[in-house]
């Protein structure tokens, strides 16, 4: 199946034959199919299709892949979309290292479940930007006191992480 093909098929509407492409796919995409998947997983609300697409997002292993996904992350509206995009980076094992800042906004600005799923993308980080980390660093510092009381522990924690994290 050719790229053509696998657009076409995911844009069809026919649930049999987009789930049969979702299989291809997870064995043979590209950051440019990835990028129709997302269209998919925010246009669907059907639940195999969604399901299908979040095991190819916790399965990406195209360093390619990490910069479309992560606009999905900055476009997205939905929370529980959001939380599984999230929760697929640290899963998928991508560098997401140019991201840090993004993630750290997420575990400041979300409730604690989805929080959570940022302060894990950071902890899985082998590296971070020098000037990035420290920016980080000040945010956190300076919202520390204004987190929930029950994100409070997990920030201090995740101060303690990004401040471990070796510098590029």
């Amino acid at each position: 199946m050719n790229q053509k093909e696998i657009i076409s098929n995911l844009q069809s509407g026919n649930i049999d034959l987009i789930l049969q492409t979702l299989d291809t796919v997870h064995q043979e995409g590209n950051s440019e199919i990835l990028k129709h998947i997302l269209v998919l997983f925010n246009r669907t609300t059907e639940e195999l299709i969604r399901n299908e697409i979040i095991k190819i997002l916790d399965n990406l292993k195209n360093q390619d892949c990490a910069p479309v996904l992560m606009e999905s992350i900055i476009n997205k509206s939905s929370k529980k979309d959001l939380f599984n995009l999230v929760s697929a980076c640290w899963k998928n094992g991508l560098n997401y290292m140019d991201y840090l800042e993004i993630f750290v906004n997420i575990f400041i600005e979300s409730e604690f479940n989805l929080a959570f799923e940022a302060f894990t993308v950071i902890d899985n980080m082998d590296e971070v930007n020098e000037i990035i980390a420290q920016k980080c660093l000040n945010i956190l510092q300076k919202e520390l006191s204004n987190l929930q009381k029950d994100k409070q522990a997990l920030g201090k924690e995740l101060i303690q992480i990004i401040n471990n994290l070796p510098r590029i």
